[in-house]
């Protein structure tokens, strides 16, 4: 579940990402008056198993049940998790296509919400989302090695361009046209625990939150460039998140 949102008086416009069918979005019929009628299942990022009707040449569904698996509601309590998800939820129905199967994302999104059930830090789990969503969509490079050259990286780190999401070495990124994001040598270890290890598994290794920020502003910018806009859930959660990471 992506969303839940108010449609007409009654009724709710919810979003969904299957594993196998992609984004859908429906009707929920007296959602927005009854609580009976769906209750806890429209939580944003629940899991449930859904029931519905598709008529053909019509864009939304009518959606007859939804069968709740796993609740978010006990994430919501706390505020930074719950403006985290927000955020999540946003960025995911930005990538999500529309009845597309897409089953890595599918289980990022999946791995994302086991992390926080785990307790890891939410400005961790962020930046393992944010650099996954990107690498899978083919607009952030893997860092394993300059894109240039097929070099390691040095103790100078490397760059991002802005333009393409090209990865360099500091000696490659001299000659590059255009701006670049820096990833100091503690960023670069984040990004490969990122690439190593579950997100769960995060809250057992130590980050510099310098490192973060660095991660934020090169993977977390690239989704903003791809979208061409900011994420509404961008301004509520630099306010309560430590350290003014998102």
């Amino acid at each position: 579940m992506l969303d839940a949102v108010a449609s007409r008086e009654r009724d709710k416009l919810v979003t969904l990402f299957t594993e196998t069918e992609g984004k859908i979005r429906g009707i929920a019929h007296g959602a927005a008056r009854s609580v009976k009628r769906f209750g806890g299942r429209l939580e944003r990022l629940s899991r449930v198993k859904a029931s519905y009707f598709e008529k053909e040449g019509q864009d939304l569904v009518r959606l007859d049940d939804l069968e709740l698996i796993e609740e978010s509601f006990r994430l919501q309590q706390d505020l930074v998790v719950a403006a985290a998800l927000a955020y999540v939820s946003e960025v995911a129905g930005e990538f999500v296509r529309e009845k597309e199967a897409d089953g890595r994302y599918y289980r990022l999104l999946g791995a994302t919400l086991d992390a926080f059930r785990a307790g890891v830090g939410a400005a961790v789990v962020l930046r393992y989302f944010e650099f996954w969503t990107a690498r899978l969509h083919g607009i952030f490079p893997d860092l394993e090695a300059c894109d240039v050259c097929r070099g390691g990286f040095t103790e100078a780190g490397a760059r991002v361009l802005v333009a393409d999401g090209t990865g360099m070495c500091s000696k490659c990124s001299r000659g590059a046209g255009g701006p670049s994001l820096p990833l100091g040598r503690s960023a670069l270890s984040a990004v490969d625990a990122f690439r190593r290890s579950k997100p769960s598994a995060l809250g057992n290794l130590a980050f510099e939150k310098a490192a973060l920020r660095e991660v934020e502003a090169a993977a977390g910018g690239a989704l903003v460039s791809f979208t061409g806009r900011p994420f509404r859930s961008s301004d509520f959660l630099r306010q309560v998140l430590p350290e003014g990471t998102r």
